[in-house]
């Protein structure tokens, strides 16, 4: 048995000890079709009649292994928030931890599933048979939400703004704010245009997963070529080449993404912002020839 297997082990003979915990659901990738490997997260739905036990005191948490590390946190689920555990066991084996109360699981029966249950889910344990009367899941993502015509204005908007930053901070020698800036890009607006390519070009019911996850499988081999040339060295010159190479990228995603809308791309943004990228370039080259 595997140190990630013995782990569910012992999840489930701890919750069927403890009185409160009426079922246990396997959730996320583990319980889906999805890719895994050993260190793929545990997501385990608590349902019981009582968090406080494990919230209030989280010595719990050693009787099922050694804890590394953990981190408490919440999540938001129809009109109210569930604490849950974010949990790292040796051997770095991790498990979300999500305590919602039995009422909420009555509520799942006989309804649509909610999105991280129709990916796929697996009952671990059931003691009053709750549970086995959920819908089977489908295992097939949501559609995704078209983009307004606006949404990809505001999101063109954002990135040419962002890239301004980069260069400045460039010109600047700043390079710990360079590459704070360049991430946050990519994390949050590159990566966004990137799933909306991906989607447009498969009528918008495409799993373009979560945060860039398994990318490899889904995106276009084009865009993850590219991508390479996107991220740099701690060095200003590397860095000047990635902006450029990220600006390339995402005009052309967006391009495409607002010819496929039938929406129009902001042109006049993306040009007054490239020409001072360009200008800052040739700039911050001259400098640097005067200085030699």
């Amino acid at each position: 048995m595997t140190p990630t297997d013995n782990m569910l082990a012992k999840i489930i003979n701890w919750a069927n000890k403890e009185e409160p915990i009426r079922a246990l659901i396997l959730t996320g990738s583990r319980a889906g079709k999805g890719p895994v490997d050993e260190l793929s997260d545990f997501d385990v739905s608590v349902f019981s009649e009582t968090h406080e036990p494990y919230t209030q005191d989280d010595q719990w948490l050693s009787h099922l292994d050694i804890v590394w590390v953990y981190i408490p946190e919440k999540v938001d689920f129809g009109d109210a928030v569930y604490p849950s555990r974010l949990v790292i066991f040796k051997q770095g084996v991790k498990v979300d931890f999500i305590f919602y109360t039995v009422d909420v699981l009555a509520g799942l029966v006989n309804r649509a599933l909610p999105d991280w249950l129709n990916i796929g889910y697996q009952v671990l344990l059931d003691k009053d048979g709750m549970a086995a009367r959920l819908a089977r899941p489908t295992f097939d993502s949501r559609e995704a939400k078209r983009p307004t015509e606006q949404d990809l204005r505001n999101l063109v908007r954002e990135f040419w703004f962002e890239a301004y930053h980069v260069a400045k901070y460039l010109h600047r020698e700043e390079l710990w704010l360079v590459k704070s800036r360049e991430q946050g890009i990519k994390d949050s607006l590159l990566l966004k245009m990137i799933e909306w390519h991906e989607q447009s070009r498969h009528d918008w019911k495409y799993d373009t997963r979560f945060e860039g996850k398994h990318m490899q499988a889904w995106v276009d081999g084009g865009v993850w070529e590219s991508l390479h040339k996107t991220f740099s060295h701690f060095d200003s010159q590397d860095s000047w080449n990635a902006l450029f190479a990220t600006t390339t990228l995402f005009r052309q995603l967006a391009t495409e993404t607002a010819d496929a809308l039938g929406f129009a791309y902001p042109h006049e943004v993306d040009s007054n912002i490239s020409q001072f990228i360009q200008s800052t370039s040739r700039l911050e080259r001259n400098t640097g020839e005067e200085a030699r």
